[in-house]
């Protein structure tokens, strides 16, 4: 794609239909992580997906669950390059994307490592990604021959054909992490045990590059020439990846195969692109209803825009991030478990929690702002002068 076929630098609307996945998407991390911590363990499916009839609910609801964490990192490097993409006409140095892209890194490692100092969680996954999109944004403005989609696509389909071999590294007939024998805080980054790594960055960092190539496409003149590109686009890429992705993988190992040898390594990773092309489905479907429906600013919307926010808070009250005490203190699946009904009470009342704060968010802000500024007198004359 040549850069003819972008549209000049605007200020590009809100794509409302990410707030509204991103809503969607941190209520069922709510209920989602409410729902696996308490539920007593005899309520859990022991089999494969839908072999037993008898948790039909709880299969449907595990598969579900499932797609929570692809789907935000997709739309992160989606809207992420997408904002960024639109201020390509500025300098690398001079843009201040840039400049609030480096400083979301360091935020989102600050509150990773500190919610969990022993694991690599989906903060720092997050975290690790923008930074890795803003390098290779970088490289793309040093060089401007090849697209920035380009560059982003085989980023993610590079990471997701990792994901095999690693995880086939052995040592004596054990699996270990990668790099083996390097410190736990670099191998949990790529590759380690999920006790230690849930988000490691093979794969899951595939899906924020493909996001982050799609931002970049949002931006062509093609699909913005008709209303109903956009959810077009994402419908047939989504069905596409969704049924056919083994067949195209298979294709491309069998044409690579001649020339640099056997790339099997990609086709078995066929399970992340299936995954990936339901989560564009889902994003199709809202991006339609985006366009039927007049989207205003409003409750849900708001939910989607305080991720972050919420992610911290559950983190605290749910696990007992930081402050040591949380609800899986007194309930979990070893002690205390719930019932289904429980369970799914607890996860509505967990939600509504989230729901009334953001609703009082902006008073909660102030009230806030107005103690600090009593405790620490200081810091209101320091933001009187920065204002």
């Amino acid at each position: 794609m040549s850069r003819e076929s972008i549209l000049p630098v605007v200020k590009r609307p809100r794509i409302y239909f990410i707030d509204i996945a991103r809503s969607f998407a941190i209520l069922l991390m709510l209920e989602g992580h409410f729902i696996d911590l308490t539920l007593g363990e005899q309520f859990r499916s022991p089999d494969p997906h839908f072999v037993n009839p008898d948790f039909l609910v709880y299969d449907i609801w595990h598969i579900i669950r499932g797609y929570t964490s692809p789907m935000f990192l997709t739309m992160t490097g989606m809207i992420f390059v997408y904002l960024l993409f639109g201020t390509d006409n500025k300098p690398y140095f001079g843009n201040d994307r840039i400049k609030k892209g480096f400083k979301r890194v360091l935020e989102l490692l600050f509150w990773g490592y500190l919610l969990n100092p022993n694991s690599f969680h989906i903060l720092q996954c997050i975290a690790y990604g923008i930074l890795l999109l803003l390098l290779v944004y970088g490289l793309y403005k040093l060089t401007k021959v090849i697209p920035l989609w380009v560059y982003y696509f085989g980023v993610s389909c590079l990471i997701f054909s990792l994901y095999a071999p690693l995880s086939e590294i052995k040592v004596d007939g054990v699996k270990v992490g990668w790099p083996y024998g390097w410190p736990n805080f670099l191998q949990n980054m790529i590759h380690a045990p999920a006790s230690r790594s849930l988000f490691p960055l093979a794969p899951n960092l595939g899906y924020t590059f493909f996001g982050a190539g799609i931002g970049v496409l949002l931006h062509s003149k093609w699909i913005n020439k008709t209303k109903w590109n956009i959810p077009m686009f994402l419908f047939g890429l989504g069905l596409t990846l969704t049924f056919y992705s083994t067949e195209i993988l298979l294709f491309i190992n069998l044409c690579v195969k001649s020339i640099a040898g056997d790339v099997n390594y990609l086709v078995r990773a066929n399970w992340l692109f299936e995954t990936l092309g339901w989560v564009l489905i889902v994003l199709g479907i809202l991006a339609t209803f985006e366009k039927l429906v007049k989207i205003k600013e409003n409750l849900f919307i708001k939910i989607g825009q305080n991720t972050l926010s919420i992610f911290i808070i559950h983190m605290m009250l749910l696990y007992g991030a930081v402050i040591r005490i949380g609800i899986g203190t007194f309930f979990n699946k070893s002690h205390n478990p719930l019932n289904p009904y429980e369970a799914g009470i607890g996860a509505a009342l967990f939600i509504t929690l989230f729901v009334v704060m953001i609703y009082y968010l902006n008073s909660l802000t102030k009230f806030l702002n107005k103690v600090l500024d009593i405790i620490i007198p200081v810091r209101k004359r320091f933001n009187n002068k920065e204002i």
